[in-house]
């Protein structure tokens, strides 16, 4: 413990020991399940496990993470063709890390270096698999569909059989 969180708690070490324990008690994502998904991440593709840590952060205390899927954010669009507008689009959240818990579905916005940008959550209710394809998937909601292209080829089976046994 850093003396600077010593003299933020007045002192009281025992209760920044204690604070820290609640933290780490209430995320229910385990670091097991979350190194499970970073072993399943293609050779290269390493740079997105910030983003799966990210899936523990944002977990309520009794989920778990089933399986995870990395691909093209879908309202990424790239539209330049000259380096500057480029660099401009790699600020953006070029991916997203789709995470199967046993409540719902967790999505991570991420940049070209794999960090988290932002975060949505999609409930199982109403939710389906409307298409599958080699690199790309299609879930449908209550309000439209969302196309997820340049996914992970050896991520989509399992990823979507994790989907499709929780949608209700």
């Amino acid at each position: 413990m850093s003396r600077v969180n010593r003299v933020k708690l007045n002192g009281n070490c025992a209760k920044a020991k204690n604070l820290i324990g609640n933290r780490i008690a209430a995320v229910s994502i385990s670091a097991e399940e979350i190194a499970r998904e970073k072993d399943r991440l293609p050779r290269g593709w390493g740079r997105f496990g910030k983003s799966l840590d990210e899936l523990a952060e944002l977990s309520e205390p009794d989920e778990s993470l089933i399986s995870s899927c990395v691909a093209i954010n879908p309202e990424f669009k790239h539209k330049t063709v000259t380096l500057p507008g480029g660099l401009i689009e790699m600020t953006s959240a070029t991916n997203i890390v789709l995470g199967a818990t046993n409540k719902r579905l967790l999505l991570v916005g991420t940049g070209m270096g794999g960090a988290p940008r932002n975060h949505y959550d999609l409930s199982y209710e109403g939710l389906e698999i409307a298409d599958r394809r080699k690199k790309e998937f299609t879930l449908r909601t209550e309000h439209g569909e969302i196309r997820f292209r340049g996914a992970a080829k050896q991520q989509i089976p399992e990823f979507l059989d994790a989907v499709e046994a929780n949608a209700r």
